[in-house]
């Protein structure tokens, strides 16, 4: 899927979106809304690796090979998973607003709710001196490039028949 692909589905498709599918690009846009601010914060602990002449290349390499595998495997099984419970989103007005949350469900929230924990944790940990060798940058780098990777799983589900 490609930006023309998104675009086509916004602007030529717009016919489709009842809730179920309003609720899947919702969905995909929180994903990378997050992943684009989860990867600004790891570039930003990577600063000072970009203006050294020593900086370690293949640990970048290895944060986008584990973020796309990590986009294909653990988050594509996550965002299917999510993707069979459209059939609880019925074409109600209310839908429109509240029916992303129905496709994220109690347990995605709950799920959500430990990770923002875990990152001011690992913030926490990283300011008082937990982390010397910026590894926490290259973690949320690799996190960034998996949710926005797969955040594409949801806008390939909006043109399927829900």
């Amino acid at each position: 899927m490609d930006l023309q692909d998104v675009f086509g589905i916004l602007v030529y498709n717009y016919q489709t979106m009842n809730p179920r599918n309003f609720s899947l690009l919702i969905a995909g846009f929180l994903w990378i809304a997050v992943g684009l601010r989860i990867g600004k914060r790891g570039l930003g602990w990577l600063e000072p690796y970009f203006q050294t002449p020593d900086w370690h290349l293949y640990l970048l390499g290895l944060s986008l090979i584990i973020g796309l595998a990590k986009a294909f495997t653990v988050l594509r099984k996550a965002v299917n998973r999510r993707i069979e419970t459209l059939a609880e989103i019925d074409d109600q007005p209310l839908n429109y607003l509240v029916g992303w949350l129905k496709l994220l469900g109690p347990r995605g929230i709950i799920v959500i709710g430990i990770m923002i924990g875990l990152g001011f944790g690992l913030r926490f940990w990283r300011e008082s001196g937990g982390d010397p060798y910026n590894i926490f940058g290259f973690i949320y780098l690799g996190i960034a490039i998996g949710l926005i990777g797969s955040s594409a799983f949801f806008f390939k589900a909006i043109n399927k028949d829900n």
